[in-house]
């Protein structure tokens, strides 16, 4: 098995346990943390299901967002730091 393949296995596993533990913030973002850390060190692009999943800014998933939709722009407002990400569609 080649690095990349075992990074995309542990990737997965940690997605996995920071949806899993969305009441567990703490447990969750140390999974986010160490899943982008993993990523960027083997230079491997997130999937947009992964990307969209969390917040960027608190490292939390987003278990409580608030989601508009005006003008061909998503926007999503993580209810933990207020942080605002905007997405075409």
């Amino acid at each position: 098995m080649s690095q990349k393949t075992v990074a995309w296995e542990r990737i997965r596993q940690l997605n996995l346990k920071a949806v899993e533990s969305r009441s567990d913030y703490e447990l969750s973002s140390n999974c986010l943390l160490i899943m982008e850390n993993i990523a960027s060190r083997l230079d491997i692009t997130l999937t947009k299901e992964i990307k969209r999943s969390y917040c960027k800014k608190c490292k939390t998933p987003y278990r409580n967002c608030r989601i508009r939709l005006r003008k061909r722009i998503v926007s999503v407002t993580c209810n933990k730091c207020g942080d605002i990400r905007r997405i075409p569609y």
